[in-house]
C-alpha cells in the first residue's frame, strides 16, 4: 500500500541536482554555480510543501489532531453522539446545625451556601435536624446536627473543589439553622475534558459500536451528566450474573458514593390510628382517605388495606379478601397512592376490564430491597413470584392469573430517582424518544443500574518529615494524599498499598512512611467501591 513519505530539503536539491547533470551538459554544481542556486530555491519551495502536507495528515489523525480539530475528528467518527466532555460541577456534602436541640427543622432542596470567597453551592437532597439527629460535628452532641446533604456547585470546573471546613457561608439562611459545614473536601469538579483524554475516549468509543457488549455499556455510560441533577457518571462497571445468564447490573458512581436517590409512593395520613387486630380501625383524623382507598399501619409497610366505609373522624372498616393477619398497635398510617388500574374502564372506572395480565407501575425502576405491596381488592396482598412477576428495570408487572373484572390494584413501593433512573433510560432506551435514547442492551437482557456499596477505608500511618518542614502541614498534606489516591478509585478498584505509599513519599517533606493500616492490599469486588474520610485516617 502506498505510503506518504516527506523528504528533506537536502534529499529534493540532490535529486535535482543529479537530474540536471545525468540530462544536460552542465557539471558545474558548486555552492557558488548558478545551477545551485536556481535548483535550491525551487527545492526549498518544494521541501516547504511537502512540510504543509505533513500538518495536513496530523490534522485528520486522531492521535495527532489537538483542540478544534479533535474535535473535528470525533464529528468525523459519529456526528452528533461523541463529543468533547464539558466541565463538570464539583460535589460533595455539608452539615447544617443549630444552636438548640428542640423541634424539627427541615433544610430543603435548592438551599445555597458558598465559601467566605464566594464560591457558591446548591443543595440537592433534603436535610433534616430532629431532637434525635446523631451528633456529626464533634462537640456538638444528639439533636443539633443534619443529616449529611449533597451539594452541587453553581459553576462548572475545578474551581468548585475545595478544602474541609471552607464551606461555611449561607446566601441566605434557612429558619432555625445557623451554621453549615463541609467535613470532607470537594474534589470531583473537573474543567473541560482534555485531549489526552477525549482521544482515548473516541477510541473507546469507536472500539465499543457494538452496543450491548460489557465494554461498550461502560463506555456509553461514563461522563453521561443528568439532565436534571447536573451530576455525571465518574465510575461505571458492569457485573453479569454468572448463574442467571443474561442478567447484568450496571453499577454507578459520581465520585462520592452518594449517587443512589429515592422516592416513595406512600403518602402519611394525619392522626393517629389504632389498629387492634379486627376490621374496624379507630382514627382521630379521616380527612385523608375515601372509602376505596388502600392504607396500612406505618409498623407493617408490606400490608395494605381496602377501606370499605368510613365514619368521619372515629373509624374506618377495612376489607380482608386475603384473609391476612391485621396489624395491632396506634401509630401513623399509610395510604397506597398509586392505582395500577387507573384508565381502565372496569366496570367501575379505574378497575380491571377483565383478562389483563400486564400493567406498569408510573416510576421506574423499583428498589426492590425496600418494602413493596402490590394489593388486589378482592385478592389482598399479591406474593411476587407466586401472583405476579415484577420488572424492576422498566416497572411492568405480569399476572399469573387474569384479572377479574372490577378488580382494583394499588402499588406501594420505592423507585429510584436521580443518575440511577436517568442511566437506566440510556441502557433500556426511551420508546418515546427512541433518536435521543436508543438503548444499549440487547433484547432480552435484564440490566439493571445500582450503585455500589461503599466501603470505607481505615489508613493508619507514620510518617517521618525532613527537618525544616513544618510538622503540622506535611501531615495534613499527606491526609489530603491519601484522600487523592482511595476517593479516586474506581468501582471494584482494589487498594494496593504500594500505590498509597507512592502517593504519600511524594509529598513535599516527606522522607519516609511506615503503613500500619491498611496490613495488605484490600481486594474490592465488583460491587463495591472504595472510600475514606478525615474521621478514617490517622497520620502521625
Amino acid at each position: 500500500m502506498p505510503k506518504f513519505t516527506t523528504k528533506s530539503h537536502e534529499q529534493i536539491l540532490a535529486a535535482m541536482l543529479a537530474k540536471a547533470v545525468s540530462r544536460t551538459k552542465l557539471s558545474d554544481v558548486n555552492d557558488a554555480s548558478a545551477i545551485k542556486h536556481v535548483l535550491s530555491a525551487s527545492a526549498r519551495q518544494d521541501a516547504e510543501q511537502y512540510y504543509q502536507m505533513t500538518l495536513l495528515l496530523q490534522l485528520f489523525s486522531i492521535d495527532t489532531a489537538t483542540g478544534d480539530d479533535l474535535d473535528q475528528r470525533a464529528k468525523d467518527i459519529q456526528p452528533g453522539l461523541i463529543s468533547r466532555l464539558p466541565a463538570t460541577k464539583a460535589i460533595g456534602t455539608v452539615v447544617f446545625s443549630r444552636k438548640g436541640t428542640t423541634g424539627t427543622n427541615i433544610i430543603p432542596v435548592g438551599t445555597r451556601v458558598k465559601t467566605a470567597d464566594g464560591k457558591a453551592y446548591t443543595t440537592t437532597t433534603q436535610g433534616t435536624i430532629s431532637p434525635t439527629s446523631p451528633e456529626q460535628i464533634s462537640g456538638h452532641g444528639v439533636g443539633r446536627d443534619s443529616n449529611f446533604v449533597s451539594v452541587i456547585a453553581i459553576v462548572a470546573g475545578t474551581v468548585g473543589n475545595v478544602a474541609a471546613g471552607t464551606v461555611n457561608k449561607f446566601d441566605s439562611k434557612p429558619a432555625g439553622i445557623d451554621e453549615v459545614i463541609n467535613l470532607s473536601t470537594f474534589s470531583q469538579g473537573t474543567d473541560l475534558e482534555t485531549d489526552d483524554s477525549f482521544r482515548a475516549r473516541i477510541k473507546a468509543y469507536v472500539a465499543s459500536l457494538a452496543r450491548c457488549t460489557v465494554g461498550s455499556i461502560e463506555a456509553r455510560v461514563i461522563g453521561q451528566q443528568d439532565p436534571v441533577s447536573g451530576v455525571t457518571v465518574l465510575f461505571a462497571k458492569v457485573w453479569e450474573d454468572p448463574i442467571n445468564r443474561g442478567n447484568i447490573i450496571v453499577y454507578i458512581d459520581d465520585g462520592t458514593g452518594t449517587a443512589e436517590s429515592v422516592a416513595r409512593t406512600a403518602l402519611a395520613l394525619a392522626g393517629t390510628w389504632t389498629w387492634n387486630g379486627t376490621t374496624t380501625v379507630l382514627t382521630t383524623d379521616t380527612s385523608g382517605v375515601v372509602a376505596g382507598d388502600f392504607i396500612r399501619l406505618d409498623a407493617s409497610p408490606t400490608l395494605f388495606f381496602q377501606i370499605q366505609t368510613i365514619v368521619p373522624n372515629t373509624s374506618v372498616t377495612i376489607l380482608n379478601p386475603g384473609a391476612a393477619t391485621i396489624p395491632t398497635g396506634a401509630g401513623g398510617s399509610s395510604k397506597a397512592t398509586e392505582n395500577v388500574t387507573l384508565g381502565l374502564n372496569g366496570p367501575p372506572a379505574n378497575t380491571a376490564v377483565g383478562g389483563e395480565t400486564t400493567l406498569w407501575l408510573n416510576n421506574k425502576p423499583i428498589k426492590v430491597s425496600e418494602p413493596l405491596a402490590i394489593v388486589s381488592s378482592l385478592q389482598g396482598l399479591l406474593v411476587n413470584t407466586v401472583d405476579y412477576f415484577l420488572n424492576e428495570a422498566t416497572g411492568q408487572i405480569d399476572f399469573v392469573t387474569p384479572l377479574t373484572t372490577g378488580e382494583q390494584i394499588e402499588a406501594n413501593y420505592t423507585y429510584y430517582t436521580g443518575l440511577i433512573a436517568f442511566v437506566q433510560k440510556i441502557i433500556d432506551g426511551d420508546p418515546n424518544d427512541r433518536t435521543t435514547y436508543p438503548g444499549l442492551r440487547a433484547a432480552g437482557i435484564l440490566a439493571l443500574s445500582k450503585t455500589p456499596q461503599v466501603l470505607l477505608q481505615n489508613v493508619n500511618v507514620t510518617v517521618t518529615v525532613l527537618e525544616g518542614y513544618d510538622q503540622t502541614d506535611t501531615r495534613n498534606k499527606v491526609r489530603q494524599a491519601i484522600k487523592d489516591y482511595i476517593n479516586t478509585l474506581a468501582i471494584s478498584g482494589d487498594l494496593i498499598r504500594e500505590r498509597l505509599s507512592q502517593f504519600i513519599t511524594v509529598v513535599p517533606g516527606v522522607y519516609d512512611v511506615i503503613i500500619t493500616t491498611p496490613a495488605a492490599n484490600v481486594p474490592i469486588l465488583d460491587d463495591q467501591m472504595a472510600r475514606t474520610t478525615d474521621s478514617n485516617i490517622i497520620v502521625a
